[in-house]
């Protein structure tokens, strides 16, 4: 999950105090533009960023996202075995995409990794090989998310969904299970939104949300900044301790029905982060 924030420093402390998290990179890449960490909570990385405070800007993409958008998620990136592959597939979807430094990509030639247009994708998308550098930690032998579930006080178990707010649910479902290949797990309607649950590749299920009640949070997003990334729900042990936790480091975290309880944009860096005890229906992860 990738995040433009305004000061990297500073949510790499919230990071440090809130999660504990395993960072194992912080640094400046010319080619992207950006002053990035990439840290693990259990078997999710998350990468801020925020535009490189240097002069001439080699790539422009993060700060013209930092001037439109303010803080707010970015992109969802995956590994994949074969960017050529999925470039000249998603092309043939008619699908645009873009290479580190912001240039359209001729399918098949880009070997590292693609971006597509968050216009044409229903918010950014990422596809990469692993790579040798930098060396993701959970990839490691002796990595473990075990501290997260059993020792820190969130019960972090992996994360539940990654919520992505959209304008026409049918599209986006389409987009998800038949151009990417996602496998639908369940669809659900309340009063404020109705949602379609989609498993993509071998650990992450995204909620794709269509408002239904326009004030809100997700009908807000939408309206402000268009489809897109909207939060990141974690799975916990225990919803009840998790809250505590939150609440003696000064947060705010408001129920969102029974099993869910959510940090909103003002508390979170322009995040919305949630823990629930609730499992997606027909998840078969483990």
């Amino acid at each position: 999950m990738t995040h433009v924030v305004d000061d990297l420093t500073a949510i790499d402390r919230w990071y440090d105090d809130v999660f504990a998290c395993t960072r194992y990179y912080r640094g400046y890449a010319p080619a992207a533009g950006r002053d990035a960490s990439l840290l693990a909570i259990g078997d999710v990385v998350m990468e801020p960023m925020m535009p490189a405070k240097v002069e001439k800007l080699r790539n422009q993409s993060v700060k013209k996202f930092h001037d439109r958008f303010g803080q707010h998620f970015h992109s969802i990136a995956w590994y994949v075995d074969d960017v050529p592959g999925i470039s000249t597939h998603l092309a043939k979807f008619g699908l645009r995409q873009f290479d580190i430094l912001g240039r359209l990509v001729e399918p098949g030639n880009e070997k590292f990794a693609i971006w597509t247009h968050p216009r044409e994708t229903h918010g950014q998308l990422e596809f990469a090989i692993v790579g040798d550098f930098p060396i993701d930690a959970r990839l490691q032998p002796a990595f473990s998310n075990a501290f997260w579930r059993d020792q820190h006080p969130l019960g972090i178990t992996r994360a539940s969904h990654i919520g992505v707010v959209v304008g026409d649910l049918a599209k986006a479902r389409k987009l998800y299970t038949e151009t990417i290949g996602g496998k639908l797990l369940h669809e659900e309607q309340s009063d404020r939104k109705q949602s379609a649950f989609v498993a993509v590749g071998e650990d992450t299920v995204v909620e794709l949300i269509q408002p239904l009640a326009t004030d809100s949070p997700e009908a807000r997003d939408l309206e402000a900044n268009g489809e897109g990334i909207h939060s990141l729900i974690f799975k916990t042990t225990s919803l009840a301790k998790a809250t505590d936790f939150l609440k003696s480091k000064g947060m705010r975290p408001a129920p969102d029905g029974s099993h869910t309880a959510l940090l909103g944009r003002d508390q979170a860096f322009g995040m919305v982060v949630g823990f629930t005890d609730r499992s997606v229906p027909n998840d078969q992860r483990h």
